[in-house]
């Protein structure tokens, strides 16, 4: 456990740190407060240009569902012995390919698939469970090239209030 010792035990070192304490939180009050002002200010302008977006956003979904419904519907007029129709204002593309339709219950196609002995279609995703590793002896680690080494670290609290 760290001892605790009080300031005047330091000097000169601890009335600088306390200094430096005092303006490390003036600081970040400064940058909480205009971070909160920037988030208030951009959710209000991204609110309003949702709203004047919106319209133009609906007419671009509707006149895309009614291109894509009318390309369907004339195929065939359309893509008459080609896949690609060239228009003054753009390009119509029909594409063929196959789909598979896989069955919605999973665990049941995997078992199916472990049954038959088809390992190529099964996923597994391997990884380290570090919590289970740092519990290991160190000749243990040693084994898998890791090693146990004692970090130092510094940080710091500040107080909720200023002391006035």
């Amino acid at each position: 456990m760290a001892k605790r010792h009080k300031s005047n035990d330091f000097g000169e070192a601890a009335v600088r740190a306390d200094d430096l304490l005092e303006n490390i939180r003036a600081v970040r009050e400064i940058i909480d407060d205009l971070e909160r002002e920037y988030l208030e200010d951009a959710a209000r302008l991204k609110a309003e240009y949702e709203t004047r977006l919106k319209p133009f956003r609906e007419e671009l979904a509707g006149d895309e569902k009614a291109l894509l419904a009318l390309m369907k519907a004339c195929r065939h007029a359309l893509f008459d012995g080609t896949d690609v129709v060239y228009l003054s204002n753009g390009t119509l593309v029909r594409t063929k390919k196959d789909k598979v339709s896989i069955p919605r219950n999973h665990d049941a196609v995997i078992a199916i698939c472990e049954e038959l002995g088809f390992v190529d279609a099964i996923k597994v995703i391997k990884s380290l469970d570090r919590e289970a590793i740092e519990k290991w002896p160190d000749e243990r680690l040693f084994l898998i090239g890791a090693e146990r080494k004692t970090k130092e670290e510094y940080n710091y609290d500040l107080k909720k209030e200023h002391a006035k």
